[in-house]
């Protein structure tokens, strides 16, 4: 008997289940859900179980005073299929659940790491500013002492000179501190885009997990729900 499991889909007609069900009357079988599954190859319980009431109910004129009676095989079956679709079911959404997770956490630790990067980033960008800020001091205060000295040019020209040379040594620094804060926050920006695209792809999948995981437990329970109505509901021969 081929085995029953939650990844079967039920894609058979009724027509099919008809054919199936004349055939076994023909070979003098009884026409119950698992010997059509069985000669089907194919389909779920809950499809046939449907079929198989239409096949009956076409068939009442043709049947008198025959009593509905599901065979003690055949609830014993149907038992055991609902109680390994359960477990199944209940295994597939775990691992769903599991992986969204696993990847929600790895989207949370790459964002935190970005958020890192970007304080560090900030502080010595920072650090740079205050730089400028001391470098163009000391310019203004020699620019000032230059001028403050105008009457001494002859004893402090040589002074001037190399105060002139370190306010030009103080130009370049900066101008290099500058490139390379420049460098430093595009290499920033170019990390940080790349962390949010990778963000973004990590919570999009995850939202599709998530809606997956939704998914299969409302086809869980919207099948439990049927098979604990079909168990409930008289069938009639």
């Amino acid at each position: 008997m081929e085995e029953w499991h939650m990844g079967r889909r039920g894609s058979i007609s009724e027509e099919q289940v008809f054919e199936a069900a004349d055939a076994l009357v023909a070979q003098g079988k009884e026409v119950t859900p698992t010997a059509l599954l069985s000669s089907l190859g194919s389909g779920s319980f809950t499809t046939i179980y449907k079929h198989l009431s239409a096949w009956e109910s076409s068939r009442a004129s043709a049947v008198t005073d025959r009593a509905a009676v599901i065979p003690d095989a055949v609830l014993s079956a149907f038992g055991a299929a609902w109680r390994a679709a359960s477990a199944e079911a209940g295994k597939e959404v775990l691992a769903v659940r599991e992986q969204a997770a696993e990847e929600a956490a790895t989207a949370k630790a790459q964002f935190q790491e970005a958020l890192e990067t970007i304080e560090r980033l900030e502080a010595e960008s920072e650090a740079d500013a205050t730089r400028l800020e001391s470098l163009s001091a000391k310019v203004t205060d020699l620019e000032k002492a230059l001028h403050q000295s105008e009457n001494e040019k002859a004893a402090l020209k040589a002074t001037s000179e190399q105060l002139q040379h370190q306010v030009k040594s103080q130009e370049s620094e900066m101008a290099r501190a500058h490139k390379e804060t420049e460098s430093e926050r595009k290499r920033y920006q170019d990390e940080l885009a790349e962390v949010r695209k990778e963000k973004d792809a990590a919570i999009k999948e995850a939202a599709e997990l998530r809606g997956k995981a939704t998914t299969l437990e409302a086809q869980n329970k919207d099948l439990l729900g049927r098979l604990s109505e079909r168990d409930d509901k008289p069938k009639s021969r």
